[in-house]
């Protein structure tokens, strides 16, 4: 069960920084869009993008792993 909450808290804190990035990076403006190659640039074929995801799953499940040990 640690392994599953440990993969969901990391997907979700990859998916929040992921988010965080693209609004720093290209703001919250209306008038502005990002092509389609851009943002597939940015994500799918970039391989820190892949990194960066995977290292964060195995922080979640490594906290999650530390956290059910105490108990």
């Amino acid at each position: 069960m640690w392994i599953l909450k440990g993969t969901v808290y990391g997907g979700i804190a990859f998916v929040v920084f992921a988010v965080f990035f693209f609004i720093s990076k290209f703001g919250i403006n209306t008038t502005k869009a990002i092509s389609v190659r851009t943002a597939q640039a940015l994500t799918f074929h970039n391989p820190w993008f892949w990194t960066v995801c995977v290292l964060m799953i195995v922080t979640g499940v490594a906290c999650a792993r530390l956290l059910a040990e105490t108990r």
